[in-house]
């Protein structure tokens, strides 16, 4: 097992696109940081920076990461781009420009040893639309139908495009993953497993893990709050430590089974970071 994390917690998400050099220098020299100062193994880049900000993430920039993946030998994982996208768009002019950003992202990063992709395959608009409750049972179902021939065709297209066994789609919010999963075995491609998404929703980690196992190819590990009584929201991309994560007994049940894969901690500042690495300290 290799744990790694994002730039995020360095980084932040904002780039100023009039000062490109000063961008790709903070990129990178957080990568330094993270595999240098804090024994990071892994590395997930995130898609996302190279259609927000063309002027700065481009493909010369990913060049200059692969040089430092080759000084200072990390995994390399590789976010699609997901932001104002959906894969499984009924809207098909959406779907072909989620299709058009995923083909600029994975050409844009060609000079990376890159072991893993993970893949939102639904968006926003998607998991709300099958979350309708009051929806006549026989549209809902007609609605869904359409969104698994979207999906399938967009994962098709992206076995196109990548080997199909490094495309690790992630579990999401509302939308069942119980409805993809099959397609994702059928098509001989992974899941990326997000522990938080699947707690905030009042899943059970454990279970999930025993049920996917020989499918997951990467794991997002993030502390998370199930939604509570009232309408209260739930929460996730906390800290370990500052949710209902068992991450104990989720690493240990990783360590007995033998997981061998890229682990991410998915939170938003270097506190946090801190926090969630000496967690899982004993594993490093």
């Amino acid at each position: 097992m290799r744990i790694g994390t994002t730039l995020i917690p360095l980084v932040g998400w904002w780039l100023d696109s009039q000062q490109p050099e000063a961008g790709r220098s903070r990129h990178l020299e957080a990568i330094r940081i993270l595999v240098e100062n804090h024994r990071i193994e892994a590395i997930e880049l995130n898609g996302d920076f190279a259609m927000l900000y063309p002027q700065v993430i481009d493909k010369g920039y990913y060049e200059l990461v692969a040089g430092l993946q080759e000084e200072l030998g990390f995994a390399c994982t590789l976010h699609l781009p997901f932001l104002w996208l959906d894969g499984a768009s009924l809207n098909e002019p959406a779907r072909q420009a989620t299709m058009l950003s995923l083909e600029q992202v994975v050409e844009a990063t060609s000079s990376l040893l890159i072991e893993s992709y993970v893949f939102h395959l639904w968006g926003m608009w998607t998991s709300l639309l099958t979350g309708i409750q009051d929806l006549p049972p026989e549209e809902k179902q007609g609605f869904l139908n359409e969104i698994l021939l979207r999906a399938e065709r967009t994962l098709v297209g992206l076995g196109g495009l990548l080997a199909p066994e490094t495309i690790c789609v992630e579990n999401l919010e509302r939308f069942p993953f119980e409805y993809v999963a099959p397609m994702i075995e059928r098509l001989g491609m992974r899941v990326c497993f997000d522990v938080g998404h699947l707690v905030k929703t009042g899943g059970d980690a454990l279970a999930f893990l025993d049920q996917h196992w020989k499918l997951i190819g990467e794991i997002h590990l993030h502390d998370a709050l199930p939604g509570g009584e009232g309408g209260e929201r739930g929460r996730d991309h906390l800290p370990l430590g500052n949710g209902k994560v068992d991450c104990e007994a989720f690493m240990e049940t990783l360590e007995r089974r033998g997981y061998d894969k890229v682990l991410i901690l998915e939170v938003n500042t270097e506190d946090d970071l801190l926090q969630s690495l000496e967690r899982v300290r004993p594993w490093l």
